[in-house]
């Protein structure tokens, strides 16, 4: 929603835009690439002092704990939460999934559950390809995995504005440069795109060069909140969603409760859900948009 009103907007002045898809799966411009070569490297210290149930009761005790909505969410990205034994636990589940595996196991119905494809086979099966050290691991198996994903996103919601866009930075010959750049040259601490702040410093100011990383969400946090909380809750609980046999309806009310007491912050699961409801009932049941 956010591409497609962005793209709108240049519509009305230009026909043709450049874009930065790519440069930060090149360029390891996401914080998630710092952030996992630092928790692999606690990880690995964790692991060898720290017995195995003593590492269990400390990620239940986080999970449960009566934390602030910011830091708890801060905590399950940390290798005190997540599996370092497991790739789909420490980084797919971490940074791609709304719902992790064990989340999955809750929330769906035993029917859904044994349906059910890995939803990881795809991207395990690049990064099971991808080579070099840790950081260019990561970096390849996202570009043929969840770049992909990006680019097609991209390309839709441009033509569906009718303006061109142009990936300037996935020309094959910068992306076979970028994959010969040394991890050390690429990351600092947790900044990414080093080489490319580097590169432009006598171009651009400093303020906007090294500022803060901003992604392009949809601000469901704030549509989340208020009164219309309890409508969304009526619509993923209602009779006719419930009756799809995906989701276990404890678990939805669940959620809604500990999101509305502020327990946790769900706002990200329930965006999803209401997604796929919406998607369900205009694609699969061809409900119109106005009933909605």
């Amino acid at each position: 929603m956010a591409l497609f009103s962005v793209a709108q907007l240049a519509r009305e002045h230009v026909k043709v835009v450049l874009t930065g898809e790519g440069s930060d799966e090149t360029l390891a411009g996401y914080t998630r690439y710092a952030w996992t070569l630092l928790n692999a490297r606690m990880d690995a210290v964790y692991r060898a002092v720290t017995p195995r149930t003593m590492r269990c009761l400390v990620a239940k005790t986080l999970e449960r704990s009566a934390l602030s909505w910011s830091l708890h969410r801060k905590l399950q990205h940390t290798f005190l939460v997540r599996d370092g034994n497991s790739w789909p636990s420490f980084y797919y589940d971490n940074f791609f999934s709304a719902f992790s595996s064990a989340e999955q196991a809750v929330l769906l119905t035993p029917e859904a559950l044994e349906g059910a494809k890995d939803p990881y086979a795809g991207s395990m099966a690049v990064w099971e390809q991808a080579q070099g050290d840790l950081l260019h691991r990561m970096l390849g198996a996202d570009i043929n995995s969840y770049l992909i994903e990006l680019l097609m996103k991209q390309d839709q919601m441009s033509m569906a504005a009718s303006i061109e866009s142009r990936v300037q930075f996935l020309d094959h010959k910068l992306v076979e440069f970028t994959a010969r750049i040394p991890a050390q040259y690429a990351i600092t601490g947790m900044a990414g795109k080093v080489v490319l702040k580097s590169a432009v410093e006598d171009l651009l100011p400093k303020s906007v060069i090294y500022r803060k990383k901003m992604g392009f969400p949809t601000p469901w946090e704030c549509w989340l909140a208020g009164p219309q909380l309890d409508a969304l809750e009526q619509m993923l609980l209602a009779p006719r969603s419930m009756e799809r046999g995906l989701f276990r309806q404890e678990a939805v009310k669940r959620i809604f409760a500990e999101h509305r007491s502020r327990v946790r912050d769900h706002s990200n699961r329930i965006w999803r859900l209401l997604n796929l409801e919406i998607w369900q009932r205009v694609f699969l049941e061809g409900m119109a948009t106005e009933q909605l």
